[in-house]
């Protein structure tokens, strides 16, 4: 804020990895008698509500972010949490790679952390906020 103006002030962020809030559990079905596998994806709902409270009580923007997929599906995840009546997000945002989002990091005075599987967790450096840490919701 600079001098009494609260238009100029950038509110703190944390972004939040889209593997953080989605649970995979194979599935397996026969058509005619050939096994088929599968992946049924579907959101956690106790980490969105573990999100909605960390953003509510630290008062922390909440941003998004993929890997490997495009910004449509990223707004369409959006779309789909708010239709679900628990999306603690502001903004979703897509990346090729982790890696083009740990370049943009340095120039993002806005953001406070990332929270993210402890796989990719390294890469982060200082802003690697650990999901198992925070409540052990996410993994």
């Amino acid at each position: 804020m600079r001098g009494g103006d609260i238009s100029n002030e950038v509110p703190l962020r944390v972004l939040v990895a889209i593997d953080c809030i989605i649970e995979r559990r194979p599935t397996l079905k026969k058509v005619f008698g050939i096994n088929l596998t599968g992946e049924e994806v579907t959101y956690n709902r106790q980490s969105l509500a573990y999100f909605w409270r960390f953003a509510d009580k630290q008062g922390y923007t909440l941003e998004l972010v993929g890997f490997e997929r495009t910004q449509k599906e990223m707004d369409r995840v959006l779309q789909d949490l708010d239709n679900l009546g628990t999306n603690p997000f502001n903004y979703a945002t897509a990346y090729n790679v982790v890696a083009d989002l740990v370049v943009e990091l340095p120039y993002r005075p806005e953001v406070r952390g990332v929270i993210d599987i402890p796989e990719r967790g390294l890469r982060y450096g200082s802003w690697y906020l650990d999901s198992g840490v925070t409540n052990g919701i996410g993994q």
